[in-house]
This record gives structure tokens, C-alpha cells and sequence, in this order.
């Protein structure tokens, strides 16, 4: 069994941030763990980077101020920028344009974030993965490596039975505090690897699979928010006005019918319709490509949902939800033509594209099944989109032209959460946890962030 200082789970933002910095403070023998030869979230896809403390952390939740925020986003930054094919794309400084549009949202009560933001496309993610691990010098990666279980090795009394000694000095001594063993599987093998401290970094792709292994070993968790609503696709000169000032604009809203929270998310200028298959359904996403523009612009509305007694599982909730839009539309996502959903009808291949209605105007990226996305999502959900999709027409006018396609279902998997400390340490010793999957960021930035937090508390608590 080899032996190892931190054994990391997952080769996202945060993990690799987490190994970088640990390495930065002297510590060595750190091992990354991933199924995948790359990461699946979302360091691959579209590649855009908020570096605003308002946008893909809460500083309540890792217990740190604005100021320390705004630091650490902008030492993640430090190393984004030297990727060459990393571009600023939003520029904040002394632009009154900002202001204008912070003036128009607030008379619609609106909230308006415009972070500085930076852009490298799905095309470029890769190499862009390939650039953060040649910054690593004492990590080993096991690439296409799954951990198939965690399991606490106890501490070795000084003597075993009879008076033997089964472990040489060096052993005993690693092992003398109790560690940690990760049984892995490559292909048709099974491995173990040892190490003194654990941290979980599996994305939303490995947030269910580490939620219920933890279990076995007593950490404890709850469940968090999840995101629900769909993708909207538009003509891009609808959106340009707003998209030429802030390339991913935040427009976040209170509404009056239900009192919820609705936010804008994930803006792709020129960008496409993608889908993210999770084998028993699928759901809706979007990216930009850097070298290749559509005319097309997305973004995604999403309305937060937080669930109490006697139903808090927003897991089955959310995933109860996309089930059914996969029944719906026979495997594939349901798109809607806002005229359509205006006059309340389902949308059809027969009308898809007519001329006679002006839906020619935007043409689909993806190849969804045009039909009814209220059949699928719950009313006071539907109610809560449209009234902010009509609050941002106000603002942006053009966005409800009769062609504007609407896309279900969008959902965003935040909802595994840990209770943690200022480290991000469980109630387990030695057990650490970071990024999107363990419900401490939202985003390739905040996973960042949330992965140096992690790094700095196991360094200073365990070496």
C-alpha cells in the first residue's frame, strides 16, 4: 500500500488549487484522485471566471470577511492570467456603461452584479488543465483511477499480541495517529493508497458518491439549495447591449407573486446549447467556444429552492424533476418558442422555424423536442421565471421577441452540503472538503478559493 501525506479527491479547480498550495507551504507527498483523465465540471466547459467576492462563494459559509475574499480570488487570478489563452472580458474599472445599467436594474428593484470577468471557452479546457498540473511539482496524479471506498485505519497499539512487531519503526510511526485508506480501482485492478488527511474535492459529478462513502465513516452532512429553471436562448443582437458591457451579466430578483429568488447564470455570448447527460435523465447547459462564435446567445434563470419537513431531500426533489422532463420529451430536453408560451401552446416541428411568426429570427443550437416546458416544472416555479423573464425584458428589451427559445430543465446540484469549520474540516478529524460537490463554492473561482482555504487549514492543523 502506498503511502501518502493528503490523498485528494479530484482533479477540479479546488483540488488542484489545494495541491498547489499545499506545495506553496512545504508540504509534499500529495496525491490526486480522479476516474476521469480529466476533470468533468466545469474547468472544461465554457471556462468563465468571476473574480467578484459577491459571485460563486458565500463568506458566511467559509467563515471568512470581504477583504480576505477578495485576496484570495485574486491570487486564483494570478495563475488564470499567465494561461495564454485566458482573456479579460469584462472590465470594471471607471466604466460609467456599468453604472447606466446598474441605474436601469435598480428601477426595476433589481439587483445588477457586474464582476471582472475572464474567459478561456470549452475548446481551450484542456490545455488549460494541462497548464494548472505542470504547475505541480510534488503531486502524484492517478488519472482514470476510481476510489471506490474510504475507510479509517485505526491507530496501532505500540505492541501487538504476543509481542510482535508486524510494521518497521518508519511504519509504525506514520501509522501510530490512525490514517486513512482509499481502495481504488483502474481498469480490472484494485489499489490502496494511505494518508495521514483526506480532502474531498469531487464535483457535482462525485458529490452523491462521497456523500453516502462519508457516511460509512461517520462525517456528517445535510442537504443545501438547488437551482431549478431553464435556459434561454436569443438572437444575440436581443442581448448584445448588456453582453458588450458584462460579458456574464447578474441579474438577481426578488419576485412579487411567490417572494422567491431568481437569478441569472452562466451568460454565453455567441455561445451554444449543450446538454449534460446523467444516464436516467438529462439536462440542459451552455458554453462558448473560443475560437468559434454562433450568432446565438444563452443564459441560463434559475429559481433557488430550499426544502424543510417533511420533505428536505432537494436531491430526489430536483432529480424527481428532470425525470419526468426525460419522459417528456422522449431522452432528450423539451424546448419552448417564447410565442408559443405566451399564447400557452406546446411548440412543434411543424412551426418550429416559420417565417410567418418571426421565429426564424434565433436559430436552436441544440436539437431539443419542441413541446410544453410547463408539463414538467412546478407551477409556482413557472410563475417565478416568467414574472423575472418579463422584469428583464424591461431592462434589456427584445429579450421576449416571439423567436427567444426556452430551454428545460436546467437544475444545478448544490444541494450536498458538510457542516465544516474555519478549514473546512468535518466533525471527522482529518477530513476536509471543498469546491462545488461539498456545497462550499458555485463555480470555478469560489472551487478555487474554497480549495486554498482547505490547503492552508490541513497545513497548519496537521504538518
Amino acid at each position: 500500500m502506498r503511502d501518502f501525506n493528503v490523498l485528494i479527491i479530484g482533479s477540479g479547480p479546488a483540488g488542484l488549487f489545494a495541491a498547489s498550495w499545499l506545495e506553496r507551504l512545504g508540504v509534499d507527498g500529495i496525491a490526486i484522485f480522479d476516474q476521469n483523465q480529466y476533470p468533468a465540471g466545469g474547468l472544461l466547459n465554457d471556462g468563465k471566471l468571476n473574480f467578484d467576492y459577491r459571485v460563486g462563494i458565500d463568506l458566511d459559509e467559509l467563515q471568512i470577511g470581504r477583504v480576505e475574499a477578495q485576496n484570495l480570488m485574486d491570487e486564483v487570478k494570478q495563475v488564470f492570467v499567465k494561461f495564454p489563452r485566458c482573456q479579460q472580458v469584462t472590465f470594471i474599472e471607471n466604466n460609467e456603461k456599468i453604472n447606466a445599467w446598474k441605474k436601469i436594474a435598480d428601477e426595476h428593484s433589481v439587483q445588477f452584479i457586474a464582476p471582472e470577468q475572464w474567459h478561456y471557452g470549452t475548446d481551450s479546457g484542456k490545455q488549460l488543465v494541462d497548464y494548472l498540473r505542470s504547475l505541480l511539482r510534488h503531486t502524484t496524479f492517478f488519472l482514470g483511477t476510481k476510489v471506490i471506498s474510504i475507510e479509517k485505519i485505526p491507530p496501532i497499539p505500540p505492541l501487538l499480541k504476543g509481542g510482535r512487531r508486524d510494521f518497521t519503526p518508519l511504519e509504525r510511526g506514520r501509522l501510530a495517529d490512525g490514517r486513512y485508506c482509499f481502495v481504488c480501482q483502474k481498469g480490472r485492478k484494485t489499489e490502496k493508497y494511505s494518508g495521514k488527511v483526506v480532502l474531498a474535492s469531487p464535483g457535482r459529478g462525485g458529490a452523491y458518491w462521497f456523500r453516502d462513502s462519508s457516511k460509512k465513516i461517520k462525517v456528517k452532512n445535510n442537504f443545501g439549495p438547488i437551482d431549478v429553471g431553464i435556459r434561454i436562448e436569443l438572437n444575440r443582437k436581443f442581448y448584445d447591449p448588456i453582453t458588450d458591457v458584462v460579458y456574464d451579466p447578474k441579474f438577481i430578483f426578488r419576485t412579487k407573486c411567490h417572494d422567491d429568488r431568481v437569478r441569472t447564470f452562466c451568460t454565453n455570448p455567441g455561445g451554444r446549447v449543450r446538454i449534460e447527460n446523467y444516464g436516467d435523465f438529462k439536462l440542459v447547459n451552455g458554453d462558448a467556444l473560443f475560437d468559434r462564435k454562433t450568432e446565438n446567445t444563452n443564459f441560463a434563470l434559475i429559481n433557488t429552492v430550499s426544502l424543510t419537513q417533511p420533505f428536505s431531500d432537494t436531491t430526489e426533489f430536483g432529480q424527481m424533476i428532470a425525470r419526468q422532463f426525460f419522459l417528456l420529451g422522449g431522452g432528450r430536453p423539451i424546448v419552448q418558442r417564447v410565442g408559443d408560451f405566451r399564447e400557452g401552446k406546446r411548440s412543434s416541428k411543424s412551426t418550429f422555424n416559420s417565417k410567418t411568426r418571426h421565429f426564424d429570427r434565433c436559430k436552436a443550437t441544440y436539437n431539443a423536442v419542441p413541446g410544453d416546458i410547463t408539463l414538467g416544472l412546478p407551477a409556482r416555479i413557472v410563475d417565478n421565471l416568467w414574472e423575472s423573464l418579463k422584469t428583464l425584458d424591461k431592462i434589456v428589451p427584445g429579450i421576449l421577441h416571439p423567436s427567444t427559445l426556452l430551454y428545460a430543465p436546467e437544475i444545478k446540484f448544490f444541494d450536498t452540503h458538510f457542516p465544516t469549520d474555519q478549514y473546512l474540516e468535518t466533525n471527522i478529524e482529518g477530513i476536509f472538503v471543498a469546491g462545488d460537490g461539498t456545497g462550499k463554492s458555485r463555480g470555478i473561482v469560489g472551487a478555487a478559493v474554497s480549495g486554498i482555504i482547505a490547503a492552508k487549514g490541513i497545513c497548519e492543523k496537521y504538518f
